[in-house]
């Protein structure tokens, strides 16, 4: 069976899709079956994404839409096709989100530097731990890490959002995402960071790639 990770947040314009996309990518390069699998039925943000990935033959990946009625079945059966399924969640605090979390068994959480998202973090944290009591009260686990993306360690909010979150007593990541033009030109022409050829870029998603699959292990 495929371990199951999803990248959700219950807040838009935090880098969910490219998160997602990227670690599929990178997944994949590694010899992993990846899929990836977009839960925003209205933007389809990472569906769009892979149909300008096939207009320039890139390697391909498998990537689907799925439809709220059916996502736990789907995201199962396509758990037993593929090493890595790769859930890009839609931003809404949701049963979309609880369906998720209920298939998944890591939760990857973008959170950008500003009060509104250590705000919107904190109502994900309480709908996490409600999902992960349920869940563990069957016998099972859930896990989840913060990556703070967008972060500059040299600006002062930034790094007082970082000293806030810490006091949540939750997993984060060490493996910090810059705000750098590679991920927005990458997305835009369908390719991952490390296809692009940005050192940075690709070394940061490696980096988290790395940390996920430790944790998995």
């Amino acid at each position: 069976m495929a371990s199951i990770i999803a990248v959700a947040n219950l807040k838009g314009g935090v880098g969910k899709s490219t998160i997602a996309q990227n670690l599929a990518v990178n997944l994949s390069s590694l010899g992993y079956r990846v899929s990836l699998v977009d839960t925003d039925v209205e933007q389809k943000s990472t569906i769009e994404w892979g149909s300008r990935r096939q207009a320039r033959e890139q390697s391909s990946l498998h990537i689907v839409l799925a439809q709220e009625d059916r996502l736990a079945r789907e995201i199962n059966d396509l758990g037993k096709a593929y090493d890595f399924v790769i859930v890009d969640g839609s931003p809404a605090l949701s049963e979309v989100a609880t369906k998720i979390m209920m298939v998944a068994d890591l939760v990857v959480v973008p959170v950008m530097p500003s009060g509104n998202d250590y705000g919107a973090l904190e109502k994900f944290l309480a709908r996490y731990d409600d999902v992960r009591a349920m869940l563990e009260s069957r016998g099972m686990t859930l896990e989840l890490g913060v990556v703070l993306n967008g972060y500059n360690e040299r600006i002062i909010v930034n790094r007082a959002v970082y000293e806030a979150i810490k006091k949540l007593e939750v997993r984060i990541f060490k493996t910090e995402i810059a705000h750098r033009a590679a991920y927005q030109e990458a997305n835009l022409i369908g390719m991952g960071v490390a296809e692009l050829g940005d050192g940075k870029a690709a070394l940061e998603m490696e980096s988290l790639a790395k940390e996920i699959l430790e944790l998995l292990r």
